[in-house]
Formats: C-alpha cells, sequence, structure tokens
C-alpha cells in the first residue's frame, strides 16, 4: 500500500545478447497491446492503457550491466490509487510469460536477425514523418490530453472543459475564486427550490456545471476524469452526454425534494451518476473476476467514503444520492442493451431507458412545482424586485440601521436611557422574508425593523434566538429549544404555561392566556405588563406577548416573545406574527 504502488522483480535470460533481450520485450509489449514510451540500448519504457482492466501502470525494463541476461523490471501505478490489488505483479508476469512464449517460438537464428535488423533501424537517422508521429504521441499522452476529445474519448474531455470554462468565466466576471458568494451562486444558476420551483427549471441543468470555488471543482474534475477514462470506453460518447445530463437533472430533483431550500451546485450529481453506472456494469455485465473484484472495490471505497464525507454540514448529500441511485437505473438499462447483438437494437433499448428516466425526473418535477411551500412564491417576487440582492449585499441592513439611531436589545437599557422613537411603516417599506433550514421556520417582517445579528441566547451556553427584530424600544425574539428525551419536553412545556400565583396561592390576574391558531399551528398566547428596571426606580413598563407552540414530533418548544412599548408597534408585531409557518 502506498501512494503510488510498485512491484520490483528480476528476469533471468542467459544465452542472449541485450538487443535479443530488447527484441523480446518489444514483441511482447505488442502481443500484450502495451505502449512504447522510450527505447534505449539498455532498456524500454512500456505504459499499460488507461482502462478498466488497468489504471495506467509504467514498465520500466532496465538490462543489468556486465550481467547474463539478468533484467531489473518495475511496475509503478501512474496515478494515486493507494492499492493497486495485485495489478503490478500481474504486469510483470505477463511481460514474463509474453516473452517466454515469444523467445520458444523463434530460433536461434531467427532472433539474430532480428536483433540486426533492429541494430540498424534504431541508429539510422528518423525520417521526418517519424519525428512528427513522435510528438503527436507526445501531445497525445501528456496532461493536456485529457482535455482534448479524440476517436473514442470526446464527451469526457468535452465535460471537463464546460466545468472549466464556466468556472474560468465566472471568474472573469468577479465571482470569488476560493469562496463564491451566496449571490454570486444564485445568479450563475445554482439549485434553489424557492427559484427553481417557481420558474427557473433551468436551475437543475446549470446547477451541474458551476462550482463553489476552485478546490471544489479541482476535486470533481479529478473524479470525473478518473470515471470517464473507464466508462466512456463501455458505454460510448453519445450514451456519456446523456449520462451526465440525466443524472445531473436525478440529483438536482432529489436534492429539491430532500432539502429545497439548500443552495446546491457543482457536477458531484452526475459524476456520482456516472460511478452508479459503472457500478451496474461491474455487477451485471461480462467482465473478468480479477477485473470486477479490483474495480468494484475500487467504487464502493469512493461512493462510501464520500457518502459519510457527505454528511457533513454544507455537503448536498441528497444530489449524491439522487445522481448514484438513477446512474445504476439508466447502467442497468445500459446493460441490458447490450444483452442484444445488432448496434441499433441495443441503441433502442438506451433510448427507450433514457426517455423514461426523463419522463420519470419531469413528472417529479411537477409534482414538486405543484406543492411548493407559500413561501417560495414570496421569495420569487422578493428575487425579482431586488429585495433579495440588496439583502444579501448589506443594503437593507445598513438603511435600517441608519434609520433607527440604536439597536441595542430593548430590556437592556431601557431604564437608564431615553427609548428610541418607534418608527412606522413607510412608503419606501418593504417586507423581507425569514427562513431556518434546520426548524423549517420562517416568517416575514417589514423593513422598518432592523434585524440583530451576532445575538446570544439569555445565559451563557444557551442557543441563540432564531430571529431578533427590533424598533425603538420594541422588540420581537423568536426561540427554539430541542429535548433530547420526552420527559425534558413534557416538564419544560408544563413550566412554560404555568402563570405565576398571586399572594392567595390563585393565578394571578395581570397573567392572560388564551388559545390561538396561527396558519394551522395551535399555540398558547400569554399576556402580561412587564416592569423593566429596578424595584426602586421609576422604570418602563410595557406588554409582553408570549407565543408558544410546542412541536411533538420534534420535541421542540417554539417561544416567540414580544415586548411592546409602543400601541403603533403592535401591529406590525401582529402582522409578523401572522406570516409564521413551521413546517412538519
Amino acid at each position: 500500500m502506498a501512494l503510488k504502488p510498485s512491484y520490483n522483480d528480476k528476469l533471468h535470460l542467459p544465452g542472449l545478447s541485450n538487443t535479443e533481450i530488447l527484441i523480446l520485450a518489444l514483441e511482447a509489449s505488442q502481443k500484450l497491446e502495451w505502449n512504447i514510451r522510450e527505447v534505449t540500448p539498455e532498456g524500454v519504457r512500456f505504459e499499460v492503457p488507461f482502462n478498466m482492466y488497468s489504471h495506467g501502470e509504467v514498465i520500466t525494463f532496465t538490462i543489468e550491466k556486465e550481467s547474463d541476461g539478468e533484467v531489473s523490471v518495475r511496475s509503478q501505478s501512474s496515478s494515486v490509487q493507494f492499492v493497486d490489488y495485485g495489478k503490478n505483479r500481474k504486469n510483470i508476469q505477463k511481460l514474463r510469460e509474453a516473452m517466454e512464449e515469444i523467445r520458444t517460438s523463434l530460433t536461434l537464428e531467427e532472433l539474430s536477425r532480428r536483433a540486426e535488423d533492429f541494430e540498424e533501424e534504431f541508429n539510422r537517422p528518423l525520417t521526418e514523418e517519424e519525428k512528427a508521429y513522435i510528438e503527436e504521441e507526445k501531445k497525445k499522452n501528456s496532461f493536456l490530453s485529457f482535455f482534448i476529445p479524440r476517436k473514442g474519448f470526446i464527451a469526457t474531455p468535452i465535460l471537463i472543459d464546460i466545468n472549466i470554462l464556466v468556472f474560468i468565466v465566472m471568474i472573469a466576471s468577479g465571482v470569488g475564486i476560493m469562496s463564491p458568494s451566496t449571490l454570486s451562486l444564485l445568479k450563475w444558476g445554482a439549485d434553489f427550490g424557492p427559484l427553481t420551483l417557481t420558474g427557473d427549471w433551468w436551475r437543475t441543468v446549470t446547477c451541474n456545471f458551476i462550482h463553489i470555488g476552485a478546490f471544489h471543482l479541482l476535486m470533481n474534475m479529478y473524479a470525473f476524469m478518473y470515471v470517464g477514462l473507464l466508462l466512456e470506453e463501455l458505454i460510448g460518447g453519445r450514451r456519456m452526454f446523456v449520462s451526465y445530463l440525466l443524472t445531473g437533472l436525478c440529483s438536482a430533483a432529489f436534492s429539491l425534494y430532500m432539502h429545497g431550500e439548500t443552495i446546491s451546485a457543482g457536477a458531484s450529481g452526475s459524476i456520482f451518476g456516472l460511478y452508479g453506472i459503472f457500478l451496474a456494469f461491474l455487477l451485471f455485465h461480462r467482465i473478468a473476476k480479477e477485473q470486477r473484484k479490483a474495480l468494484l472495490t475500487s467504487i464502493l471505497i469512493f461512493v462510501g467514503y464520500n457518502l459519510v464525507y457527505g454528511m457533513k454540514a454544507g455537503i448536498d448529500n441528497a444530489a449524491h444520492i439522487g445522481g448514484l441511485l438513477s446512474g445504476f437505473v439508466l447502467g442497468i438499462i445500459y446493460v441490458a442493451g447490450y444483452k442484444f447483438e445488432k448496434p441499433d437494437a441495443q441503441r433502442t433499448v438506451s433510448i427507450i431507458g433514457e426517455l423514461g428516466i426523463f419522463c420519470i425526473f419531469l413528472f417529479s418535477f411537477m409534482i414538486l412545482c405543484k406543492n411548493v411551500p407559500p413561501l417560495y412564491p414570496e421569495i420569487r417576487n422578493e428575487w425579482e424586485s431586488g429585495i433579495v440582492e440588496a439583502y444579501l449585499n448589506g443594503e437593507l441592513e445598513e438603511e435600517n440601521e441608519n434609520s433607527n439611531h440604536s439597536t441595542v436589545n430593548a430590556t437592556d437599557n431601557l431604564s437608564s436611557r431615553k427609548v428610541p422613537a418607534y418608527t412606522p411603516v413607510g412608503n419606501d417599506d418593504t417586507w423581507l422574508s425569514y427562513y431556518d433550514a434546520a426548524t423549517k421556520f420562517s416568517c416575514q417582517y417589514p423593513t422598518n425593523w432592523t434585524k440583530i445579528t451576532g445575538a446570544k441566547g439569555i445565559i451563557d451556553g444557551a442557543e441563540p434566538p432564531l430571529l431578533m427584530l427590533v424598533n425603538g424600544g420594541n422588540q420581537l425574539t423568536i426561540t427554539a429549544l430541542t429535548y433530547d428525551t420526552q420527559k425534558e419536553f413534557e416538564h419544560m412545556k408544563e413550566l412554560s404555561l404555568t402563570l405565576p400565583r398571586n399572594t392567595q396561592g390563585e393565578p394571578s390576574e395581570d397573567y392572560q392566556l388564551s388559545n390561538v391558531n396561527i396558519n394551522g399551528l395551535p399555540m398558547t398566547k400569554i399576556t402580561n405588563p412587564l416592569h423593566i428596571g429596578a424595584p426602586d426606580e421609576p422604570g418602563e413598563d410595557v406588554k409582553q406577548i408570549v407565543l408558544h407552540y410546542f412541536q411533538e414530533s420534534k420535541k421542540r418548544s417554539f417561544a416567540i416573545v414580544m415586548l411592546v412599548y409602543d400601541e403603533e408597534a403592535e401591529t406590525d408585531l401582529n402582522a409578523i406574527t401572522s406570516s409564521i409557518q413551521i413546517t412538519q
């Protein structure tokens, strides 16, 4: 096990000259269909073609000086793969067997004559055509060859080039090279449910060609190049193009179904789809047992690692799973097509299967569009009106901070300072949407209220509030707490609904408890006066309104606390709370 595994061995061919040994090695390489990269009087270097049976090993064949036919042979993997599953050892074994077979088939006179011909040919000057051919071969096997389409390898380099070109254009337009902003990704076509499902259907395509930084692009293109070199040889260029697009569409749809509010971008969904196709071929196609075992192990390790790694926050694992499953199904269809001998029949089965998967995607996408949450059209309107862009650029926050001379917590210093004046809703104000993906809580608020960022929990270690808004001395704070056990949840529920008692031991008349229903959510409303300040100080008297919602299925409680200093502000607060939605 190593970054680039290798295997070394010795071959013994006594009684033969160096040239005769080279003749045997060269003819053996032709028999094995290896590429000859370099020939010298002391040895030769071969390259095993990169295909489903090989990861592109390099064979170095060196004749030892002043030895009677002793040869050092080294086979080394040309790419990072950690484990070679015995490929390097088998390469040397194949070379030894091929050379012995050729040696036994030739007489000493024939071998000697070929050696003389080789020396004569080796020492003559190269023609112009041969020089041009050598240069062409160097270009073909250079790093750049991975990006240049050629016969039998068309779709993979073109798709890689498109991804790289899109990223270059993004950078040229001012997008961050390492960490693009959310706004940039949305403008360039990232998948985002509130936009994709309300008209921007094309995002299911474009999201597969844009990347979230250079490192993201590099990792995806490396994985794509690896599977492309193996898979395109099996399914051909047309199926490769279609597979990338189809599995990309399916990965986008599954991502929208699982978490539509996540901004998703990158080719990884399509790449997982291609690995799914390759997995189907390894399981059901006629592939030699030893090659199948080695490649299947590599693919399963890659897929398993990336799915586990994808559980980290910020990685769209749903797209990976959607691409993998759709690719596996598509791979089974392609394998079934190869059961037919005629190419036309194979093509017909493939096209019918591709259309079937596209219809499944289309049907699923239409259902998602038909059942969008009520908040999505509102976000779409804000996107089209430029509010979202202004918000992401921080322009609305700056305006709110300028219009509200202070944004300190209203409960902190009301008793020791003059309370800022309430700012009513003006003609220039609009409504913004708020959404918390973890709790699936959403609401809307007008821009005359300032959103406080970086607010801390009530006590050290407590979860920060989901949302905090202030306007003058008026405040709205929304918190959500999730409990580990049902017992803790029930205990907190009982405490939250217990009203203070008066001196007679009865519930205080200052506290009014009622049940309300907001958008289908049953809540408990508690209203009471609140004095802010020390008992011996005048302080400030405000009205406190608390809404409690208990989400039984999640063992989660929501508390919406409102401090009303100005009566006019209560109208705003009622409008804000009436927009609250919590998806189950």
